[in-house]
């Protein structure tokens, strides 16, 4: 059984590259229409005459595209306790219809916990288009197992994991 990483298994700095996901235009409108129906998100003649020239994602849209290729990582799958915050949220260039995005995930921060069963980890995501444009960067902070028989735990043994 595969399965993600515990936390003594993450090093800080580590760097992880999700598969692409092309961004479409029904995609785009289907979004928007449920959940933020500006009209650069809904209407190609509005969004031709507005500051972007042409139909763009909801920022929110990107921010669901981005945690979803960072969750296929599957970096945690199994070991994730709970996520304690996005954090630092920042939209750098419009996403439009016809884009594939991939996510650049990078362990920015690890934090034992007082708890000697799990610790903080921080991910920076930076979010690219096919051109190599970042388009959105996050923080993420999930709460994290550590390997049941660790050293934190009393033992340390060799298990497989799957690493992207």
């Amino acid at each position: 059984m595969t399965r993600g990483m515990f936390f003594e298994e993450l090093e800080e700095g580590a760097h992880y590259r999700s598969a692409g996901v092309t961004v479409t235009e029904e995609s785009v409108i289907r979004f928007a229409l449920e959940w933020d129906a500006q009209p650069f998100h809904v209407d190609r003649e509005a969004a031709a005459t507005s500051m972007f020239g042409s139909l763009i994602s909801s920022g929110l849209q990107t921010i669901l595209l981005t945690y979803r290729m960072y969750f296929q990582l599957a970096l945690l799958e199994g070991t994730a306790l709970a996520g304690l915050g996005i954090d630092d949220v920042r939209f750098l260039k419009p996403v439009r219809p016809g884009d594939t995005l991939y996510v650049d995930v990078t362990v920015a921060k690890l934090k034992p916990s007082s708890r000697p069963d799990r610790g903080v980890v921080t991910c920076r995501l930076e979010t690219k288009n096919h051109g190599g444009e970042t388009v959105l960067t996050m923080g993420l902070s999930a709460l994290v197992a550590r390997r049941p028989d660790g050293p934190a735990n009393g033992g340390a043994r060799s298990c497989g994991v799957r690493r992207p």
